[in-house]
């Protein structure tokens, strides 16, 4: 229990490391300029004629006037959105005469707040969702509503693109001056860590804080930031998320884009990623390369030739050479049993020593024995075949 507890504390500080400094470039209204995620703020139905701008400026109008219960609203759950009888105290609204105009007093008329109304029909309605968020507006009420809203002086329709977004909230909370633990905010899940499912979709991060935007690359380039901020990860994900990649029987089939498989090549020579953390050589890649021609070993699959005439008879590009610089390459499409047709001991094989001239009784012989006798095996059937004194 003490091990569990200690781990929630350190990746809460290591997040709270790593949102310092963070407040990076704004718009005018004080909200980061990509928009919010939809997960966190899901998506509104908005069909009103509204402006912000101009209630703000009447000087007997604030954020309260319309919005009643922001002091007391201790959850982002609660529907803070002005109602009919909030409106009534400006405009003289009356249902039985939904065309109703009053001279020198605000509109009243029905379709001047909603668009598309005509009479006899119900108009459609407003639907604001609460945010996948943990918030209270009572413990913000010392805060001016700009600081996290923007000024919406120059706003008709305030909609989700004008709520606060993650780097408003950490000028604040960086662990000095208001908590910084992920959970503060985000909805827990198992263990404690951020919960990320959400009916709107995954909750992933944009890459503002640490550079771990989560798209289709951080799959394979998320080694830096794991490594930088181990405890950043841990927030979300447990030890079984990474183990289930690394260390899995079973490997994500969408590891890589669709059209890999044109480009793996160059990759796979350089070895990185190494394909090996995933991919059996004589299994899977072989089996493929086998399948497709590239290399041979069906008959009835036509071979693709990749290596020059004279490759293998030592004409062309001696392939011994190649082969000692770097065995895996060779591995990449062949076989054992490959190299074995031609390299073997045995009287029904072609006696090709791989070996170069006295290297029996050698240092090196010996030395290959005892680190990999099996290897041996392969070509010297016999116990008594693989000794260096022969």
């Amino acid at each position: 229990m003490r091990s569990a507890v200690l781990s929630l504390v350190i990746a809460a500080v290591a997040v709270a490391a790593a949102w310092r400094g963070v407040a990076a470039a704004r718009d005018g209204r004080g909200s980061m300029t990509t928009p919010p995620s939809p997960v966190i703020y899901p998506a509104q139905r908005l069909p009103l004629t509204f402006s912000h701008a101009r209630h703000a400026r009447l000087d007997q109008v604030t954020c309260a006037t319309c919005h009643r219960d922001t002091a007391t609203s201790r959850s982002a759950v609660d529907n803070l959105m002005p109602t009919e009888a909030v409106c009534a105290g400006c405009h003289p609204i009356d249902r039985s005469q939904p065309e109703r105009v009053v001279a020198g007093q605000p509109p009243a008329r029905c379709d001047a707040c909603h668009p598309g109304w005509r009479p006899g029909l119900p108009f459609a309605r407003v639907h604001v969702p609460p945010p996948n968020l943990k918030f209270g507006h009572a413990s913000h009420r010392d805060v001016d509503c700009r600081t996290c809203h923007g000024d919406l002086a120059g706003v008709d329709l305030a909609t989700r693109d004008d709520l606060p977004k993650m780097s408003v909230c950490l000028d604040c909370h960086d662990d000095r001056r208001a908590a910084a633990a992920c959970t503060t905010c985000h909805l827990a899940g198992i263990a404690g860590r951020v919960r990320t499912e959400f009916p709107e979709g995954p909750l992933a991060p944009s890459g503002s804080l640490a550079g771990d935007a989560h798209d289709t690359d951080f799959r394979t380039n998320h080694a830096a930031v794991a490594r930088a901020e181990a405890g950043y990860c841990a927030g979300c994900h447990a030890e079984s998320f990474c183990a289930d990649c690394h260390a899995g029987a079973i490997k994500p089939l969408d590891f890589h884009g669709g059209n890999y498989l044109l480009i793996h090549a160059v990759e796979a020579r350089r070895g990185s990623p190494d394909c090996s953390a995933c991919h059996r050589r004589q299994s899977f890649c072989v089996g493929c390369h086998e399948r497709s021609g590239v290399a041979r070993r069906i008959s009835d699959v036509p071979l693709l030739r990749f290596h020059p005439e004279g490759w293998a008879s030592g004409g062309i590009g001696n392939h011994g050479v190649e082969a000692r610089r770097n065995v895996n390459a060779c591995a990449a499409c062949h076989r054992d049993d490959f190299c074995v047709q031609c390299h073997t001991a045995e009287p029904t094989g072609m006696r090709i020593s791989p070996h170069p001239p006295g290297w029996a009784g050698s240092a090196r012989c010996d030395a290959m024995v005892k680190r990999a006798r099996r290897m041996c095996l392969r070509c010297h059937i016999g116990e008594d075949e693989a000794r260096c004194d022969r």
